[in-house]
């Protein structure tokens, strides 16, 4: 923490120096914001005085004014934390967008001998059509109603969903292991207690059964 007091040591050719260091904490621009306006404050040319305290001693100070700039910033909290990606002093700073993306599917692997055109049952890719879901979220509870109602499968995971999104030739979900938990947070559509073993609620069924693909 800067301190906001300069002292003047008399006597000789004595003299104090005071040193601080000074920790920011914040997302890229909220740092560099702050490191331009200390620069800015102590790069200032220092005033020359006299300190009649000192015995007439001449002392070197910065504007009382500047020091106050740096304390404000240095007290100044910063709520936003920083990524793991970002937090490297020597990470240059990037574009939005134009970073390494991470594949937040890793992991999750189709699912063989699946059987989505069972015998004497509607096939997936009829009901998909049928029910023309408008999104990710609620194509992920078609297929997951799919797989318990109609498939019967004993445990459905994120990778059954993602091997029937493969099925109907729609586009796997950038983040599918996201896509369910939505379902779950926001609609109440789903329920598990781990994306290895989801579950369709009474509500879920009711949208698929008669509200999906209604208009």
């Amino acid at each position: 923490m800067a301190k906001r007091t300069s002292e003047a040591t008399s006597g000789g050719d004595k003299a104090k120096v005071r040193v601080f260091f000074a920790e920011v904490e914040g997302n890229n621009e909220s740092v560099q914001e702050a490191l331009k306006t200390m620069v800015s404050a102590m790069s200032r040319p220092v005033r020359v005085v006299t300190d009649t305290r000192g015995n007439g001693k001449e002392s070197f100070l910065l504007e009382s004014n500047d020091v106050e700039q740096a304390v404000e910033v240095l007290d100044e909290p910063f709520d936003v934390e920083t990524s793991p990606e970002n937090s490297t002093p020597s990470a240059a700073r990037r574009t939005r967008g134009t970073g390494i993306k991470k594949d937040r599917n890793a992991g999750l692997q189709l699912v063989p001998d699946l059987n989505f055109r069972p015998q004497d049952k509607q096939p997936l890719k009829e009901m998909f059509q049928q029910k023309g879901p408008e999104n990710d979220t609620e194509a992920a509870l078609l297929f997951v109603y799919y797989l318990q109602h109609v498939m019967a499968s004993d445990k459905i995971s994120a990778s059954h969903v993602m091997t029937a999104f493969k099925e109907v030739g729609k586009a796997i979900p950038a983040d599918i292991r996201q896509t369910i938990r939505n379902i779950k947070k926001t609609r109440m559509w789903v329920n598990f207690s781990d994306l290895d073993d989801i579950k369709m609620t009474t509500q879920g069924d009711n949208y698929v059964e008669h509200e999906m693909g209604k208009g």
